[in-house]
């Protein structure tokens, strides 16, 4: 299984000098199994740095429908997705507000919206998701390969403290040893009681859950739109010595799992 990130930023994207080592734009994963089963987690603006490695008729499943993440989606027309997945039943109506005049010049293209079962079946690749708390509602997502054992887990978006202990726990059973845990580290712990009840984590929270649940590999993600190169440097080096395995995450990263 391969995993491309295509963006990596939170809540807006972003162009300056100081932002281009970890890129300005804002998040969209590409899933790849063994067999070229693609998966596509979220369409915010990185989505157009996955484009050269996206097929027409995959999947594209949202966490959430922010506009930092389904920015993008216009631009898969010329090579359409078969099957765009939420958890929830309101996608086409809220996707059709977005491909909808003068927002949008050209209606929303035919798909399967169809919600399936979990553990879902794609190809070679094997689709959960699980609740977190967030705005509006949000859902982190499990990939797994069973061929070759691999898993993977996006939490885009994610206030950690704000579930509860029970919640806690269904979801570090949800992510238990998952060969990457990809987890909201929009704010450090020093900010975030100013930003409570906005609906994003801290690097504290990523590691303790990482730790809890067995992660192998901890990728941190949705940066501020105001942190720098520099400053997402610095807190890399400070990140090593708490937890080897974890790192603020560069857009355009890419992993093999297993590891």
């Amino acid at each position: 299984m391969k995993i491309i990130l295509g963006g990596a930023r939170g809540s807006f994207p972003v162009s300056r000098p100081d932002k281009t080592r970890y890129g300005g734009q804002t998040f969209s994963l590409l899933i790849e199994g063994d067999d070229g089963t693609q998966i596509l987690v979220d369409a915010g603006t990185g989505l157009t740095n996955l484009k050269p490695y996206w097929r027409a008729g995959g999947t594209v499943c949202f966490t959430h429908t922010h506009l930092d993440h389904i920015l993008a989606l216009p631009f898969l027309m010329d090579a359409w997705p078969r099957q765009l997945i939420l958890p929830r039943s309101d996608l086409p109506d809220v996707l059709k507000r977005v491909f909808t005049p003068p927002t949008w010049p050209v209606p929303l293209p035919p798909a399967d919206f169809t919600i399936p079962p979990q553990p879902a079946r794609i190809g070679g690749l094997q689709l959960a998701w699980h609740e977190v708390a967030h705005p509006d509602g949000c859902v982190a997502y499990r990939v797994e390969e069973p061929a070759s054992g691999a898993a993977v887990v996006i939490v885009s978006d994610i206030e950690w403290p704000l579930m509860t202990a029970k919640a806690q726990d269904r979801f570090l059973a949800f992510a238990k040893r998952a060969d990457l845990l990809i987890f909201d580290a929009h704010f450090l712990p020093e900010e975030y009681e100013t930003y409570r009840n906005w609906g994003h984590s801290t690097w504290e929270d990523a590691i303790a859950v990482a730790e809890q649940c067995q992660a192998r590999q901890l990728w941190l993600a949705h940066h501020a739109p105001q942190r720098t190169d520099d400053e997402l440097d610095a807190l890399n080096v400070a990140l090593r010595e708490r937890h080897p395995a974890a790192q603020y995450v560069r857009a355009g990263t890419v992993a093999t799992l297993p590891l």
